[in-house]
Order: C-alpha cells, then sequence, then structure tokens
C-alpha cells in the first residue's frame, strides 16, 4: 500500500505532469493504465438484470476499453468476458479486485485521485 505522500507524487510527476487541460490528463491516465495494468483479473461486479435488479457476480477482466478520451469523468471502461462476448463495465462497479500487485497499486492510485485528490 502507498502512502498518501507517494500517491501524491506520482500522480503529479508521473501520471498527470505536464498536463495543461482534462484531454491531457486524460491521456496521460491512459498512457499510464495501458503500460502498467496486467490482464487478466477478476473481480466482482455488479450486474443489471433484465428485471431491472442488481446482481454481484465474479468476472474476468481481460482489458482496457477507454481510449485516451475516456479518463475524464472520473470514471473508466474495462472490458470483461461474459460466456462468448467482451462487455464493457466501468472500473466504479468493480470490488474485491484480484490481480497482480501493480494493477492494485494503479487502481490504488486512481482511487485516491477520484476520492481525495
Amino acid at each position: 500500500m502507498l502512502t498518501p505522500e507517494e500517491i501524491r507524487y506520482k500522480i503529479n510527476y508521473e501520471i498527470i505532469v505536464d498536463a495543461y487541460d482534462e484531454y491531457e490528463m486524460s491521456s496521460g491516465w491512459y498512457c499510464t493504465f495501458d503500460e502498467t495494468l496486467v490482464f487478466p483479473f477478476f473481480a466482482t461486479a455488479q450486474l443489471k438484470k433484465k428485471d431491472g435488479g442488481v446482481e454481484s457476480k465474479r468476472v474476468k477482466i481481460v482489458g482496457l476499453h477507454s481510449d485516451a478520451e475516456g479518463f475524464t469523468e472520473k470514471d473508466f471502461q474495462l472490458e470483461m468476458e461474459r460466456g462468448n462476448y467482451l462487455v464493457q463495465i466501468e472500473y466504479s462497479k468493480l470490488s474485491d479486485i484480484e490481480a497482480d500487485d501493480e494493477t492494485l497499486e494503479m487502481f490504488q492510485i486512481w482511487d485516491f485521485w477520484v476520492n481525495e485528490y
């Protein structure tokens, strides 16, 4: 686990360094995630049912769906496997992520960015 100071340093001097607008910040997040996240990993997803309810399911996350412009709303899209299909899911709909340490560290940094920065 990173300290808040380490997270702030990574955000300011590695991820959004020299970013002058929202697009450049989004690009910084995209490039960092694209270079760092290791796929596949597993997580619990909140999936909407046909009847309008929500069900928690264990899913396999296989890729990053958002592009360089997709990190502007304090969320981003990943791709999950559902049978023979690849389905988009927002990161915010995931919990209990089982991934390598580098991936978990990036999510810790993102969560800090969204909730406390």
